[in-house]
């Protein structure tokens, strides 16, 4: 199989990496702030190594993302309130 690379951009992303404790759950993330992602940045779970792309406004539909990330039900609530902090200004802002 031959592969044309179509398009190559390369940057420096700005990379978080987050311990979160809550009453019964740790939970292990890296979040990736990028230019490519219109305005979204890379959620993943270190644990279950699966990403999403989240904003500010995705975190109300916690459909999306929770379980994906291996959030359990009782921690979406401070999630959605961790997110709105983390996420609220773009990408490569002044802040982080």
């Amino acid at each position: 199989m031959k592969l044309d690379i179509l398009a190559e951009q390369k940057e420096q992303q700005l990379l978080h990496y987050f311990c979160l404790i809550s009453h019964n759950h740790r939970y292990d993330l890296m979040i990736g702030y990028s230019e490519q992602f219109f305005g979204k940045a890379m959620v993943t779970s270190i644990q279950s190594g699966n990403m999403v792309l989240l904003c500010q406004e995705d975190t109300t539909s916690d459909d999306h993302w929770s379980e994906r990330l291996g959030i359990e039900a009782e921690d979406i609530l401070e999630f959605q309130e961790f997110f709105s902090q983390v996420l609220q200004t773009g990408p490569f802002h002044e802040q982080y």
